[in-house]
C-alpha cells in the first residue's frame, strides 16, 4: 500500500468512526473543552487530558516536517489548521503532497528553529512527559467511560490514533527524501532507527536526531 493511499484510509476510517460509532455531544462540550485545557483531574480522567495536550503537540511535530515542502498545495494554512481540525485537515493534505519535490534548500528562520533539532529535544520531552502524566495518573476504565459518553474526548482519541500513524508515516518519508541511509548520507546508528518504531516516541525521537537542514545529508559535490 502506498503512503497516499494510507493516508486516505485513515482519513476516510476517522471520518466513518464520526458519523457513524461516535457517541452523541456531551451536554457540555465547553465545559469539557475547558476542563481539558486547564488540566482539571477532578472533572476529567488525566489520560484524556493527556490526549488533549498532544494534539497540541502532533500538528507542531507535523509542521516541523511539513513546512520544508516546496511542492503543491502549499502546507502552510492546512498543517497549521491541524491545530483546530487535526487529522479532518492534516490527512487530505498528506495524501496529496508532492512528497517528490525538492525540500527548501533555504527555509525561513522560523521554519529553520521548527525543525532544529532543539525543537526535536522540546517536542519529545513534552510527550514523554505527558505519557507519563496519563498513564501514571490515569485510570483507563475511567477514561473509557468518559470516552463512551462524550463525542468530543471520543473523536480526539480517534484523532490521536490516526495522526501517529500518519506521524510515522511522514517521519519515513522525510528521512527518505533527506538521504538518510543512502550512499554518501548520514547514517543513523540501528538502534537509533529501532527506537523510531516506537508508537509516538518514534517521531519525536527522529525530530531530536534529524540533520539540521535538508543539505546537509546531500553528498558532497566534487569539482
Amino acid at each position: 500500500m502506498t503512503a497516499r493511499a494510507a493516508y486516505a484510509l485513515l482519513w476516510l476510517g476517522l471520518m466513518g468512526f464520526w458519523v457513524l460509532f461516535a457517541p452523541a455531544p456531551a451536554p457540555d462540550t465547553l465545559g469539557q473543552f475547558i476542563a481539558l485545557a486547564t488540566l482539571q483531574t477532578e472533572a476529567l480522567d488525566p489520560l484524556a487530558i493527556a490526549v488533549f495536550h498532544l494534539l497540541g503537540v502532533l500538528p507542531t511535530a507535523f509542521l516541523a516536517l511539513l513546512l520544508f515542502d516546496t511542492g503543491r498545495p502549499s502546507p502552510r494554512p492546512l498543517a497549521i489548521g491541524g491545530y483546530f481540525l487535526g487529522g479532518i485537515i492534516l490527512l487530505p493534505y498528506l495524501a496529496i503532497r508532492d512528497s517528490d519535490a525538492p525540500l527548501d534548500p533555504a527555509p525561513n528562520r522560523f521554519v529553520r528553529a521548527l525543525g532544529s533539532r532543539t525543537a526535536g529535544v522540546v517536542l519529545l520531552l513534552i510527550t514523554l512527559g505527558l505519557l507519563t502524566f496519563g498513564l501514571v495518573a490515569g485510570n483507563p476504565g475511567a477514561f473509557a467511560a468518559q470516552a463512551g459518553e462524550s463525542q468530543f474526548i471520543a473523536l480526539m482519541t480517534a484523532d490521536l490514533i490516526v495522526l501517529t500513524t500518519a506521524l510515522h508515516l511522514a517521519s519515513a518519508t522525510d528521512r527518505q527524501r533527506r538521504g538518510l541511509h543512502q550512499p554518501g548520507g548520514i547514517r543513523l546508528h540501528p538502534a537509533m532507527v529501532l527506537l523510531m518504531h516506537l508508537p509516538l516516541l518514534g517521531p519525536m525521537l527522529y525530530l531530536a536526531v534529524r540533520p539540521t537542514s535538508p543539505t546537509s545529508t546531500a553528498p558532497e559535490q566534487r569539482p
